[in-house]
C-alpha cells in the first residue's frame, strides 16, 4: 500500500504511524542491541517487491525483534511467523505472531515455509553456516529466501551509531557487526546447500544495504 499523500512512502495498516515507521528505540549501555529503526517503510516496500507474499503462504521472519515487519506482513498473509531469541523483544512484541527461538536451530519441521526473509540480522550471527543450513531445511522446494544485510566499506561501519547508543563508544562497532558481508561471501557460505543464488543487488532505503535472493532447488 502506498501513501498517496507522500510519494514513495510505503505504509502498512498494521503499523500505527503516520509515515509507516515505528518509533526509534535506542539502547542504553548494558541493555542489549536495539535497531535504530523498528520499521523502515522503504525497506519493507523493497522486501514485498521481491518476496511477493500471497495470502495463506507460510512466511518466516528470522530475527524479527519486536515483530514490526511481521505485523506489516499480516496485510498480505495470515501465515507469517517471526522468530527472535531476545526475551525482551518477545515481552514487548507488537504482534502475537512472534515466537522465541534460535534462528540457527529452528523448532520447525523440514519444508515448513513457502518463503523466508531476514532483515539486518545475519551480520550479528557467529555461525552463518548453521543459519543458512536452517533456512534451506525449513524452506519448501522452490521456495524463496530474501536476506538483507548492510553494505560496509569496513566491518562495523554501519554499526557505529548503534555502538554509541549501546556502549557510548564508536570503536566497539565490531562487537555488534561480527562480519563484513558481500554477495560473494554469502554465495560462498551457501555452497553445498540446496539454496540457489538468484540475484544480489544494492538497495537504497534509509541507508545502503545488500539484498540477496535465493531459491531452494526443487
Amino acid at each position: 500500500m502506498t501513501n498517496s499523500d507522500t510519494p514513495g512512502r510505503f505504509e502498512s495498516k498494521n503499523i500505527p504511524s503516520s509515515n509507516g515507521q515505528a518509533p526509534d528505540e535506542p539502547a542504553l549501555p548494558g541493555q542489549g542491541y536495539r535497531m535504530a529503526f523498528n520499521f523502515n517503510s522503504a525497506l519493507f516496500k523493497v522486501l514485498v517487491d521481491y518476496l511477493k507474499p500471497e495470502e495463506k503462504e507460510m512466511i518466516l521472519d528470522l530475527g524479527c525483534s519486536r515483530g514490526y515487519y511481521v505485523k506489516a506482513m499480516e496485510d498480505y498473509t495470515s501465515g507469517v511467523i517471526g522468530v527472535d531469541i531476545s526475551e525482551d523483544s518477545l515481552r514487548n512484541a507488537v504482534t502475537a505472531r512472534v515466537e522465541y527461538g534460535d534462528i540457527t536451530n529452528l523448532d520447525f519441521a523440514e519444508s515448513s515455509f513457502d518463503k523466508v526473509y531476514s532483515l539486518h540480522t545475519i551480520e550479528h550471527l557467529p555461525d552463518l553456516e548453521r543459519f543458512f543450513s536452517e533456512v534451506a531445511r525449513v524452506l519448501r522446494p522452490g521456495g524463496t529466501a530474501i536476506i538483507i544485510y548492510p553494505w560496509e566499506l569496513f566491518r562495523g561501519m554501519q554499526a557505529i551509531g548503534a555502538a554509541i547508543r549501546q556502549y557510548r563508544n564508536p570503536l566497539l562497532a565490531r562487537k555488534i557487526h561480527l562480519h563484513r558481508l558481500t554477495p560473494n561471501s554469502i554465495v560462498k557460505i551457501t555452497e553445498g546447500t540446496s539454496l540457489l543464488h538468484v540475484e544480489s543487488k544494492l538497495v537504497f532505503a534509509t541507508g545502503i544495504q545488500y539484498l540477496t535472493m535465493f531459491r531452494k532447488e526443487s
